[in-house]
Order: structure tokens, then sequence, then C-alpha cells
């Protein structure tokens, strides 16, 4: 069976193009090794979104849908950076006919997590959340989150590269959200969170090579 890997983009690096075609040609130069499946992140539009709750008073489930609709906005514009090689995808058999045709699928996720209905709906759960419960639901071996730092530090403001996932809640950080340790008791997944702008490390980070990243490690 092939290996799958999840990959969640961060919204914000949609302020950085070039940086996200980087990240798809080195994944495109690793798809005889691993399959990736993508996953956006909400960027500036989940942000608006909250915004809007903040203003108008609407619900926390209101606001849970409307931020996981959000991640869809910045997919279509990811899938716009290379229309020839990825492929939008909004649920498991269109993933696994884009994969079949040799195109990487960017999950559009509002259709499966609104069906399953397993997530809290607070600003709690992330699209980090969401990429560890779609690794999880995949089967996937590994979940990369591709984030502006390089990955999660300690207390001194050292990288940690390497983490036992039933650790995570004495690390104090930002970085991912609190949920990812809750879904890591239930998926038994490597989490890898590493800088966007270093998309050399990826072929480390599939191979599960120590290096200048993070690397939960699940227990």
């Amino acid at each position: 069976m092939e290996r799958l890997v999840v990959l969640k983009l961060s919204g914000h690096l949609i302020k950085f193009s070039n940086t996200v075609r980087d990240i798809l040609n080195k994944i495109k130069s690793l798809t005889s090794v691993v399959k990736f499946v993508i996953i956006p992140g909400g960027s500036v539009f989940a942000d608006f979104v909250k915004e809007l709750q903040e203003e108008l008073g609407f619900s926390d489930d209101t606001a849970h849908w409307l931020a996981i609709k959000s991640m869809e906005m910045y997919g279509a514009y990811l899938a716009s950076l290379d229309i020839s090689s990825v492929a939008e995808v909004y649920d498991f058999t269109e993933l696994h006919n884009a994969l079949r045709s040799k195109k990487i699928p960017i999950l559009m996720p509002y259709r499966i997590i609104k069906t399953l209905d397993e997530l809290p709906h607070k600003w709690d759960v992330t699209s980090d959340s969401i990429s560890v419960y779609i690794g999880g639901l995949l089967n996937a071996y590994l979940v990369i989150l591709a984030k502006l730092v390089d990955g999660i530090l300690d207390e001194n403001g050292h990288l940690i590269k390497l983490i036992p996932s039933n650790e995570l809640h004495k690390i104090h950080t930002t970085v991912i959200d609190n949920y990812v340790a809750r879904l890591l008791e239930r998926f038994k997944i490597y989490v890898a969170v590493f800088n966007a702008f270093k998309a050399y490390l990826l072929e480390d980070i599939i191979n599960l090579r120590k290096g200048d990243y993070t690397l939960i490690i699940p227990e």
C-alpha cells in the first residue's frame, strides 16, 4: 500500500505565492515515494469570520462552519497556483480518484467535517486539528503542518525537534492548537511542524529523519 501524507499549508502563506509554488514543486518531486493530500488553512478568510462573529454576535456553531468554508476559499486560491498538477476534491472518493490520476488533491473539508460532525464547534479547533483528523480518517502515517515558524519551541526559545504526543500537554505553545493532542490520543499518527520557507526539509520529514523541525511521535 502506498504511504499517504497529509500536508496542511498555512493560510498565512497567501502572501507568499512563490513559497507555495516551491512546496508544490518539492511535493511533485517526492510523489514517487509518498502520496500527498493538501489541506488548506483558513487564512485571512477565517480571520474575517472571527471579526464578523465579534461584530454580529452569531453562534459558535455558525462560526465553526463558516470558518471551515473559509478553508475552501483558500484552497481555491492554492489550486489556482498550479492547475495542471492539483485537483480540488470534496470527498474521499474524489480524493482517491485524483491520486489515481496522478494529481495532488487539495481537499476542501466542509462536506466531510459537516457529515461526520465529530469536532467541537469552537475556535480552539483550527485547521491544524482538522488536518490531523483527516489524516487519521485516511490512515495516513504522517501529517505535516507547514507554518511560518521552524516548529514548536521550548520555554527557552529553543526548537523542540522530537516530542512524544503524550507530552504535548506540558508545552505551552500557540504554534499548534490544543485539540491536536486530543486527536493524537485517538489516531496514532506522526505530526511534523516545519517552516514553509524551507521546502527542502520535506524529504527528511517524510522519512521521519530528525532535522530542523518538530516531529511529534505517537505515544
